[in-house]
């Protein structure tokens, strides 16, 4: 064999190749697909982890502006994991019965990927936010009433926001697939698989993002009420 070039010494692929299972040894034919679409999208997970550590630390030193190219960043990677579900659409549900056999008890729910971009947007990206938002003496609603007399940080919020429905979609994604794959009603040791994820599509990793706009638009209705213009709405 020939020794191994610079490019494969730092990308490490004797390695990364190793990790799915050889040819002679997969359940079935499309357990390779099967395998590495599961560890690419740990590996974006893992990049998205990375990156909204950055987010975090950017909002500490009240760089706005880096923090929103990030989150772009961010973005775009969360529509790739997006994307890559359309390959599992092409597996027949008798070959993922058949991989079933070999994964065993594991779930998609165990993804340490997966639980670190539940966690994460709660317990460390909105603290930084919150805290940046108190250092500039404005408070979330002031943005979304006046967004244009403080463009970085509705920028910031929107790209939150942005994260947040991007995760969310990804989700339901995912339970699209679950459906065309073992259908509605199939059980697991953890319940049904649809049960669970229509459960975790009702989270919203930034609540206080989504509620500043029932806020915002209740106060308007009831002022246009007041001018007696009935737009319809009654919040």
């Amino acid at each position: 064999m020939a020794p191994p070039t610079d490019y494969e010494k730092y990308i490490r692929t004797g390695e990364l190749l190793a990790l799915q299972k050889p040819a002679a040894d997969l359940s079935t034919h499309d357990e390779m697909q099967f395998q590495i679409v599961h560890q690419v999208a740990e590996l974006w997970m893992k990049l998205v982890e990375h990156e909204l550590a950055e987010v975090t630390a950017l909002f500490g030193r009240d760089l706005v502006a880096e923090a929103i190219h990030l989150l772009g960043r961010v973005h775009r990677v969360q529509r790739l994991l997006l994307v890559q579900l359309d390959l599992l659409d092409t597996m027949a549900p008798k070959d993922y019965m058949t991989i079933r056999t070999v994964l065993g008890h594991g779930s998609g729910q165990e993804s340490p990927g997966f639980r670190a971009l539940v966690r994460i947007p709660s317990e460390i990206v909105w603290p930084a936010f919150a805290g940046l938002l108190e250092r500039a003496a404005v408070s979330l609603r002031d943005i979304y009433e006046h967004h244009d007399r403080h463009p970085l940080l509705y920028q910031v919020a929107e790209a939150l926001l942005d994260f947040d429905q991007l995760l969310q979609t990804w989700r339901q994604r995912h339970l699209m697939l679950v459906y065309r794959i073992i259908g509605t009603g199939t059980p697991s040791l953890k319940g049904k698989p649809s049960e669970l994820l229509e459960r975790g599509m009702k989270q919203r990793f930034f609540p206080a993002l989504w509620d500043v706009r029932d806020d915002v638009f209740a106060d308007w209705t009831k002022s246009m009420l007041a001018k007696g213009k009935d737009h319809g709405y009654h919040g």
